[in-house]
């Protein structure tokens, strides 16, 4: 009896020794979806004036919404200037802005690339729609040099 009762301990204590231990892997939590926002310090008046062409950028950032006031009076052409609303991401403003210009009233797409010390137009291949002008692909704008809008 002896004998089988060590039989029995050594097949349980083998039994028990060679059992994979049990993991216990860390659940993970999904990431919490946060709205992209502009970067901090971006507000304010950002102006350009050279060779007699004058742009100014008044903006306003509330979260990733943005509006504000856009001028362009550039030696002989036209000044616009009107309204613009939109959103910022990635340190981009893309915004629709509304403008009067030689008496007629019109809405394009704007885009300013925006550090918190400067603002630089962007440029892309446009097309109409819905009444207004916009860029085919945002992800393609250039942002040449040529203009820096300082921060004032």
């Amino acid at each position: 009896m002896k004998r089988l009762l060590s039989c029995l301990g050594i097949v349980a204590l083998l039994y028990a020794c060679n059992k994979a231990p049990v993991k216990h892997e860390a659940v993970e939590e999904p990431a919490a979806v946060t709205e992209p926002v502009a970067p901090p310090g971006i507000a304010g008046s950002y102006m350009y004036e050279q060779n007699g062409d004058t742009v100014s950028l008044h903006l306003t950032v509330n979260g990733e919404t943005a509006s504000g006031h856009l001028t362009y009076a550039l030696k002989e052409k036209d000044r616009n200037t009107g309204t613009f609303e939109g959103k910022v991401e990635n340190g981009v403003l893309i915004a629709d802005y509304t403008f009067n210009s030689e008496g007629q009233s019109s809405v394009r797409e704007v885009a300013f690339r925006l550090d918190g010390t400067s603002a630089v137009e962007g440029y892309g291949d446009i097309q109409e729609k819905d009444g207004k002008m916009v860029f085919k692909d945002v992800s393609r704008l250039e942002f040449p040099e040529s203009m820096v809008l300082n921060k004032q």
